[in-house]
């Protein structure tokens, strides 16, 4: 990985090959395009918006020529660029301004609340707009379920309920991602250019209390309202949601540091996710509460 990011700063055209191979790459392995997105981040980082903003439009236009050739649409390809690349420049020139990894990922957070609010705004039921795509993806699932499957009560019951909540779900994906490929873009930053600067960092990271608090509006909200209201405070739950995620990651990796002993725990942690994908919630509770209850501090060896 150091290897990759020295080459992504060796110069403007080495940053751009970095970024469309790995964006090409991503279409056949997603998890690259996380790395793509930090291979802007990174030069923008360092150098500034200005350089960033070089490499995104020198990136779009280059994938997108290969769009058109690959796959026969270059629109498509520019969509793509400009939806992985332009979020991920905006949030490093944050981090870049202000220094602050809570300050950044706030802001991501921010962008995924207000996403769902606009698919609100502009369509007063979203969940048609999930549905269709539900359906087709569990089809082929359903017609090789066991005969004694109920097919009939999973139709009535799932897509529509999956549906409702499909708006937070993605948006909270997506704030994931960009937190992911920033942290990727930081930390190769610190390996090249501040030695032993990540970690610090990290483990430090305490969010603003504007967050939490409307983390705990949101919560109420989804229990004490109905209909629409309800639905609205649940789906912005999720984004907020996977903010407090990253904190709570970054709460257990600061308590592993002060106690040694606890390292195993961490590493189960992370493997239980595997297998156990609901134990992201007591970790984004963790991460909720942290501004309260001040974890780091509360369980330092005395």
């Amino acid at each position: 990985m150091r290897t990759l990011a020295a080459y992504i700063m060796r110069g403007r055209i080495q940053a751009v090959t970095a970024v469309c191979a790995l964006a090409l790459m991503s279409w056949v392995v997603p998890f690259l395009s996380l790395l793509a997105s930090a291979a802007v981040g990174l030069p923008t980082l360092r150098k500034g918006a200005y350089e960033g903003g070089i490499i995104i439009t020198a990136s779009v236009a280059v994938l997108g020529v290969l769009g058109g050739i690959l796959v026969g649409s270059v629109a498509d390809a520019v969509g793509y660029g400009l939806l992985l690349w332009l979020p991920m420049w905006l949030t490093a020139v944050v981090l870049r301004e202000s220094g602050k990894l809570s300050t950044a990922f706030g802001f991501v957070s921010a962008m995924g609340v207000v996403m769902v609010i606009l698919i609100y705004g502009l369509y007063p039921d979203p969940s048609s707009l999930w549905l269709e795509g539900l359906e087709r993806f569990f089809r082929p699932l359903i017609d090789r379920a066991p005969p004694d499957f109920d097919t009939d009560q999973f139709w009535i019951s799932f897509p529509a309920t999956a549906a409702r909540y499909m708006t937070g779900i993605v948006s909270a994906s997506l704030v994931i991602s960009l937190i992911l490929s920033l942290l990727i873009a930081r930390w190769w930053q610190a390996v090249l250019f501040n030695p032993g600067g990540f970690r610090p960092e990290f483990v430090g990271l305490r969010i603003h209390a504007a967050f939490p608090y409307a983390g705990v509006g949101v919560l109420i909200a989804a229990i004490a309202a109905t209909g629409i209201v309800a639905e609205i405070a649940l789906n912005l739950s999720f984004p907020l949601g996977a903010l407090f995620l990253l904190v709570g990651f970054s709460v257990f990796h600061a308590l592993v540091a002060r106690h040694k002993s606890w390292k195993v725990w961490l590493v189960g942690t992370y493997v239980s996710l595997l297998f156990v994908p609901y134990i992201i919630v007591p970790i984004a509770l963790v991460g909720l509460s942290d501004f309260w209850f001040d974890w780091r501090e509360r369980l330092s060896p005395s």
